[in-house]
């Protein structure tokens, strides 16, 4: 997720923020200094509301990251590698490399983010329970956390894409269909169907009760609504680009530049007159690395003619597919790790050029073609 800031790694998986974890923090804090924890204890002094309500704000946090902390074990364990979890305005999100390829390896992965905060609930209810006088802070605290997390598991055991109960949903239709594309589709239409539902109550809310909470719930049903959508989308668009190879949208003719060939014959001849920016490196029909125009940017222009390509060149990583790869595993690459375009590697020979351009403009033309 963008515009994230890294705080720490448990388990081998770095813990992030999104920045609006930090409206999300303030506005829980507010919500229950100055609302929550004054309705239901009174008597309470204003900093101990604040105290209190603060650190109940970021304990909601806490239990959150333990839920996707189950959800991410549980992946690694499966096969399916997570490196990041980060905490944003909603809540947080696992950041898997890859989708599930079972229909019990996405059930166990999604049932266990809900139990783990029914559990949490139950652990925080029983120490709620241990002080004497139950309107102390601690034991406020410790109360409303059993009743947040006991929330946070029954909504997200909702059967709506994409929440945990949704992807429980979609593996059990998965399951017995062997249609992702179908399990997917339905689950996401439930998914739309409850957003749409949080979306009128929140306005109902609004209206007739609390502003700023029926907000909330409206704003929690858009988010919903539009992820099942999206979600749909991104699973029909994976399903489509399944069915075309890579060699079909390759161009078997784009130039190639030497290693040992200057930085000023690579602008002068390639850059300039194709207007692309990346170019694979090739020698005798070997494959060695690519070059973008970034690479060229580093380099002093009146030092091109005298520096070759091949020391500013990318040998490693090479991202790269091969000619009967599917378009879909081309497109994961290149959004996993964040880059413009994929070398094609046929069996060690310069097979050119795969860019994220490509594969958007045949999207379109198929859309405007209302092609499947």
């Amino acid at each position: 997720m963008k515009a994230s800031f890294k705080l720490f790694r448990i388990f081998g998986i770095t813990i992030g923020i999104h920045y609006t974890w930090i409206f999300a923090v303030i506005f829980f804090s507010w919500t229950l200094a100055a609302v929550y924890f004054p309705l239901s204890y009174p008597g309470w002094s204003t900093v101990v509301y604040w105290i209190t309500g603060i650190i109940g704000a970021l304990l909601i946090f806490v239990s959150v990251l333990l839920h996707e902390m189950a959800h991410s074990l549980v992946a690694n364990a499966r096969g399916i590698p997570v490196h990041s979890i980060t905490l944003f305005l909603l809540g947080g999100a696992s950041n898997m490399e890859d989708e599930p390829k079972k229909p019990a390896a996405e059930f166990a992965m999604a049932i266990v983010g809900p139990v783990t905060s029914l559990v949490l609930a139950a652990i925080f209810w029983g120490f709620s329970k241990l002080p004497a006088d139950a309107t102390t802070p601690l034991a406020a605290i410790l109360s409303y956390m059993s009743l947040i997390n006991m929330y946070i598991g029954i909504f997200n055991l909702l059967p709506g894409f994409p929440l945990d109960g949704g992807r429980v949903l979609r593996s059990i239709i998965w399951g017995s269909t062997g249609n992702l594309t179908k399990a997917t589709d339905i689950a996401g239409l439930v998914g739309q169907i409850f957003g749409w539902i949080f979306i009128g109550l929140g306005i109902f809310l609004m209206i007739s009760v609390s502003f700023i909470s029926g907000l909330w719930i409206a704003f929690i049903g858009w988010f919903l609504n539009s992820s099942a959508d999206a979600s749909r989308k991104e699973i029909t668009l994976r399903e489509r680009l399944s069915h075309v190879k890579v060699r079909e949208l390759m161009n078997p003719g784009i130039s190639t530049i030497s290693p040992e060939a200057s930085v000023e014959e690579l602008v002068r001849d390639i850059f300039r007159k194709q207007q692309g920016r990346a170019v694979p490196v090739c020698k005798d029909d070997k494959l060695n690395g690519i070059v973008t125009i970034t690479d060229v940017k580093k380099v002093p222009q009146d030092k091109w003619s005298e520096t070759q390509v091949i020391s500013i060149m990318t040998v490693d990583p090479l991202y790269t597919v091969a000619p009967d790869d599917n378009l879909n595993v081309a497109l994961v690459m290149i959004a996993k790790n964040d880059v413009n375009q994929v070398l094609i590697d046929d069996n060690g020979r310069c097979g050119g050029l795969l860019t994220r351009a490509d594969i958007i403009r045949l999207i379109q033309m198929n859309r405007e073609l209302g092609l499947n």
